[in-house]
């Protein structure tokens, strides 16, 4: 059997609040179901969601923001993990820059190739809202961490949407008055480099605020006594929407 590929997946956008905390509760929770042998981290310090849901619960905390804590997101590779993922924090490209390059957010050429010197591979999860600069930012990745030897899943979070070509306009592009198409580009890269484009389900309103009011992982949702029935089968639902929906990228994250 061939050996498999060590992952290092990087949850990422420039723009906070577009759901990458959320994204890395289902990924955590997906490796645990499935026995995948990951480890997790939060980049965000004790401040991020996933410390408040995981805290002492086999995820470790660090603050990419801090000169002293930020080689933590390389020297992580050196753990005994099939997969290593990191919920960064907003705008982390400066971040990731300072670890072995110049530090001026355009170049991290000095990261990548420790990455193959140590046989392992990037996957980048960019999660996208309807926002123009959550789009803008995938760009931004492409420009900086380029697509040989990366991976790209692009997450489209349908939290306040419906349709994603409809609701996703600076990501798929559009016609202005003139019938020029205007934004896109992102996109088109991404899939002519062979990135995968997947969706992350919504959930209602009400029942998401109450477990992340719990601080609820999802997984334990469908049997905690503070939910209610009913909410217990939206957080079912919702898991294994996500389960579906992330097949398309299972290789790119380390399933």
């Amino acid at each position: 059997m061939a050996q498999k590929t060590k992952r290092l997946v990087l949850v990422v956008s420039g723009k906070g609040g577009v759901g990458k905390t959320t994204f890395s509760r289902l990924m955590t929770d997906v490796y645990r179901e499935r026995n995948t042998k990951a480890a997790i981290f939060d980049a965000d310090g004790l401040v991020g969601g996933l410390a408040r849901v995981y805290h002492g619960a086999g995820v470790a905390f660090y603050d990419l923001r801090d000169d002293a804590d930020r080689v933590t997101l390389l020297n992580s590779i050196a753990l005994d993990a099939d997969v290593i993922l990191h919920d960064l924090p907003g705008g982390s490209l400066f971040e990731i820059s300072k670890i072995v390059d110049t530090g001026d957010g355009k170049q991290v050429g000095g990261f990548l190739e420790a990455l193959r010197d140590n046989g392992v591979r990037l996957t980048l999860a960019h999660v996208i809202d309807s926002e123009i600069e959550s789009a803008d930012s995938v760009g931004k990745h492409l420009d900086m961490f380029g697509t040989d030897g990366v991976d790209h899943v692009a997450v489209l979070n349908m939290r306040e949407a419906r349709d994603p070509k409809a609701d996703f306009p600076y990501w798929f592009g559009f016609d202005d008055a003139d019938g020029k198409r205007r934004y896109g580009k992102a996109r088109d890269r991404l899939i002519a480099a062979g990135g995968v484009e997947i969706t992350m389900p919504a959930m209602q309103a009400g029942t998401r605020a109450k477990i992340n009011a719990l601080n609820l992982r999802y997984s334990e949702c469908a049997r905690h006594p503070e939910l209610t029935i009913t909410e217990r089968s939206i957080a079912s639902q919702f898991l294994r929407g996500f389960r579906k929906a992330i097949e398309p990228a299972g290789d790119f994250l380390g399933l």
